[in-house]
């Protein structure tokens, strides 16, 4: 008595659109097997497409049929099209049956496949299925592209977004209240190249953003934020842009300076380390190896049971050192430059009188400017006079008004940019100097943002750990004038000019520690400075 397996597949949309039913099927099958008298072995039931048989029940038949090679079986459906839409794999799949032991017919489509004609036949019954795929796949591709050219989003909402019906029972994309203000703020803060990609990506989830970096990177890309829908290019037709039907969510301006940034053809205004957003290595990007002058990285090396982080050179000469211990050293260098109670005051004076000194020429412009402004105003209200009196004509008098207004409109520019760039620094100082007395407080509680915005602050070149010690060439300006060398303090206590000095120093050819503490006798030769610049 012959035996066979019944294969049953229906996918969701056929039984939706053609009434095919897995129910229907097995009584068919069934009934078939009863009058031909043929003993069923199994029933295997398939929810799966049939463009390829990478399906699941489909793989554990092959895997049966193999066990039982030596039992010759039959593998019994509805219709070639139950079996495969692909005439190809169909083909490849029979002969691979055959050498298993099995033969595969469609009962209502029976074939001897060992009549060469019919071998027309099934190709016939195999082409069709797969003719009507190839039809459907080609009517839902120009039906998309259609809708696209009307502005319309084809495709799950992007993030910041959601998917919506409009009054016109159409689907549409709107705005999402919670998602789409982070999606904003993430444009708007790479758009200032404060951070990278990533460290806005991390923020934006710390603000409630769910979406992985990969997902993000495209969404920054995607134009559809800006209102804008992208038509790719199809056979003779180019690639282009629709206005869509949605809402953008940004501005075309906001949307192309976020590619600049990103393309890297707007350079950043932000001369900076490329931060990278990793709680354990705030000095990635800051040290220098002490041997070879290469920038060291930071990593991690798992252990037997732990992860443990250390910052190291790229290259073969063997400099590692752990990161923990690493960056306790730096806090106590960081804790060096902490302002004492009682000296802010002192400070401020100092810091003012040396800003109005490098902005007198300024001033003085400024000055010059503002007179200048009250001669040509007095020069405009005589001619005026004269006018009324007769003794100007009304040609003379409009070329002097001409002249004047001018000039007035050349000096009033002057004066805006040389207030917008010498603002006044006494505004400033007591909240800047009030940071630098809680300089390590904000270092220890800050962010691994905050922190790195600190060390590249105070540090603007490289520094060199050996292991024991920071050392850098370099400090910031504002540091180094709170912080000044006696020798420094008694030039200007003696009028020499500090600006050559200062010269002097920036030159220097080797290299030195960073000052560990601020003598009291520094603080007396700074005491004896601020008193005699201002008389006290």
């Amino acid at each position: 008595m012959r035996t066979a397996i019944l294969y049953i597949r229906v996918s969701t949309d056929e039984q939706a659109d053609k009434g095919y039913s897995q129910r229907g099927q097995e009584e068919t099958l069934k009934r078939f097997c009863s009058i031909n008298s043929i003993s069923v072995n199994g029933v295997i039931f398939e929810d799966h497409s049939a463009k390829t048989f990478e399906r699941p029940e489909w793989k554990k038949l092959l895997k049966t049929l193999r066990a039982n090679k030596k039992q010759t079986t039959l593998v019994l459906f509805t219709k070639w099209d139950r079996f495969s839409r692909n005439a190809g794999d169909a083909y490849q799949m029979i002969n691979m049956l055959r050498k298993l032991g099995a033969e595969p017919q469609a009962i209502e489509q029976p074939l001897d496949l060992s009549v060469p004609e019919n071998k027309m036949m099934l190709a016939f019954y195999l082409a069709a299925p797969e003719v009507e795929n190839d039809r459907r796949a080609l009517n839902v591709f120009h039906g998309m592209r259609r809708a696209k050219k009307e502005g319309r989003w084809m495709a799950s909402a992007p993030i910041g977004y959601s998917n919506k019906v409009n009054e016109q029972n159409r689907k549409c994309i709107v705005i999402n209240p919670t998602v789409g203000p982070i999606i904003f703020w993430a444009f708007s803060e790479i758009a200032t190249g404060r951070f990278n990609t990533e460290q806005v990506w991390k923020m934006a989830k710390e603000k409630g953003l769910k979406c992985s970096k990969n997902a993000f990177w495209l969404a920054i890309r995607n134009p559809v934020y800006c209102g804008k829908i992208f038509i790719p290019p199809y056979k003779d037709e180019p690639g282009y842009f629709v206005k869509g039907q949605h809402q953008g969510l940004i501005s075309e301006q906001l949307f192309s300076e976020v590619q600049d940034i990103i393309d890297g053809r707007k350079k950043n205004p932000f001369n900076k380390p490329k931060v990278v957003s990793h709680d354990s290595f705030p000095l990635r990007g800051f040290l220098e190896c002490y041997k070879c002058g290469r920038v060291l990285t930071g990593s991690a090396s798992k252990g037997k049971y732990n992860y443990y982080n250390y910052y190291h050179c790229t290259t073969q000469c063997g400099v590692r050192f752990k990161a923990e211990s690493t960056n306790e050293l730096f806090l106590k260098e960081i804790q060096k430059y902490v302002l004492k109670p009682g000296r802010l005051e002192l400070y401020s004076m100092a810091l003012q009188h040396d800003f109005k000194s490098q902005t007198k020429a300024q001033d003085q412009e400024r000055k010059a400017g503002i007179a200048e402004l009250e001669n040509i105003n007095n020069r405009l209200q005589n001619a005026r006079m004269m006018r009324v009196d007769g003794n100007l004509a009304d040609d003379d008098f409009l070329e002097i008004k001409t002249t004047s207004n001018t000039r007035i409109e050349e000096i009033e520019k002057r004066l805006s940019n040389l207030s917008d760039k010498y603002s006044e620094i006494s505004a400033l100082l007591p909240n800047a100097l009030k940071r630098v007395s809680e300089l390590e407080s904000l270092y220890i509680n800050g962010t691994v943002e905050d922190k790195r915005r600190i060390i590249s602050s105070m540090f603007p070149e490289k520094i060199v750990f050996d292991g024991q010690e920071h050392r850098t060439p370099r400090i910031n300006a504002g540091l180094l004038l709170i912080y000044q060398k006696k020798s420094e303090l008694e030039s200007i206590k003696n009028e020499t000019n500090r600006k050559k000095n200062d010269l002097s120093r920036m030159v220097h050819p080797t290299r030195f520690e960073l000052i560990s503490s601020v003598p009291e006798t520094e603080i007396l030769s700074i005491e004896l400075w601020v008193r005699k610049a201002y008389g006290l």
